[in-house]
């Protein structure tokens, strides 16, 4: 091999480390993407749902996006409960054609993403049989949007116990994880055990699986792990504020600016200087105002400010580089907000709350 054969071998190999060789239809999908995202629910929107009832707020979503969902649904669901099936089943028809139309590594990231949509699904179905829920009561729950099939996820729903929807992951990245959980922690009254470890069985893969030898990959892992951070503090936020004992899995690995030591080590403190050490990350003043009143008014705003900036950052990110997997989850985590939004507002129509009450609950 001469020089020349040697430069054009070491260039190829920088250039792969930048651009992948299938980068997939970037610029397609990003386009299509943004189109979807001008339409969905702006904030005044959400405002005019909180003036009317429940049957308005039906008719509404059924001559809008989700007039398909609606009008297959509608003979077998009535009031909230079309609703919460009508949306659910959008959300995961949309992340199922975001994937149809996705090529290349571009569908290899996002079908890793959307995975989360197994864990939700597994962790909804425990929990269902650990409260002695109906098959039918789980299953309005279920959001088939994940790489588990509709078929799969309705014979999972029909297991009878715990142990037999364990038993039937067997062959999935999920089995292990929840067997030994099963082994360590006999006698659960809950599901709570099998959600931390399908949550850490799920980021550990994800982080382990994706190469951050180029730059899509690149981007999409600092996304993730901010995300990470974002449920590292809430878990914090919630054992701080609780008084809870820290458990053996309390925190994700793999966040961006937070370690678990760090993050252990704030457990352990007080309120004021918790909120003294939490100054020093950036995203600290994104939810300072919130934050601060938590030690007397309760969490939920805090959370909700969280929520609020996983939002922004995506938004933000997604803009500095709109040819990349970023506006891709800028426009998934927007449209599952839209549909957690209508959700919060149907329901707590149903269950009689005052208007700014629910409109507290939304996350804008």
């Amino acid at each position: 091999m001469d020089d020349e054969d040697r430069l054009i071998r070491d260039i190829k190999k920088k250039l792969m480390r930048i651009i992948p060789f299938d980068s997939g239809n970037y610029p397609y999908v990003c386009a299509r993407l943004r189109a979807k995202k001008s339409l969905l629910y702006p904030p005044e929107m959400y405002q005019k749902f909180l003036q009317m009832e429940v049957p308005q707020i039906s008719r509404t979503l059924g001559e809008g996006q989700y007039k398909d969902e609606f009008v297959s649904l509608g003979t077998k669901y009535a009031g909230v409960d079309l609703i919460e099936m009508a949306t659910s089943e959008n959300l995961a028809r949309t992340y199922t054609k975001i994937l149809d139309f996705s090529e290349g590594h571009l569908r290899e990231i996002i079908s890793k993403y959307i995975d989360r949509w197994d864990v939700f699904n597994i962790e909804t179905i425990i929990r269902g049989k650990f409260y002695g829920a109906s098959d039918q009561d789980i299953w309005e729950d279920i959001v088939a949007a994940g790489s588990f099939s509709e078929d799969h996820l309705r014979w999972l729903v029909e297991k009878e116990t715990v142990d037999e929807v364990i038993n039937a992951l067997d062959g999935t990245m999920y089995h292990e994880p929840l067997v030994r959980t099963r082994e360590e922690h006999p006698g659960m009254k809950s599901g709570a055990h099998y959600e931390d470890a399908l949550m850490h069985c799920y980021y550990t893969n994800l982080l382990a699986t994706t190469e951050p030898t180029q730059t899509p990959n690149k981007l999409f892992l600092r996304f993730i792990r901010m995300e990470i951070d974002v449920i590292n503090l809430r878990t914090l936020l919630r054992l701080n504020l609780g008084n809870a004992e820290i458990g053996e899995n309390a925190f994700v690995e793999g966040g961006l600016d937070m370690s678990v030591e760090d993050l252990e080590k704030m457990a352990g403190m007080d309120w004021e200087t918790l909120l003294v050490t939490l100054g020093d990350y950036a995203f600290f003043e994104n939810i300072s105002d919130d934050l601060r009143k938590a030690g007397d008014t309760g969490l939920n705003e805090a959370l909700r400010s969280l929520e609020k900036h996983v939002l922004k950052e995506a938004a933000k990110h997604a803009n500095i580089h709109p040819l990349s997997i970023l506006p891709v989850l800028d426009f998934m985590i927007a449209k599952k907000n839209e549909v957690d939004n209508i959700r919060i507002i149907a329901r707590g129509k149903e269950s009689g709350l005052e208007t700014e009450v629910i409109r507290n609950l939304l996350v804008m």
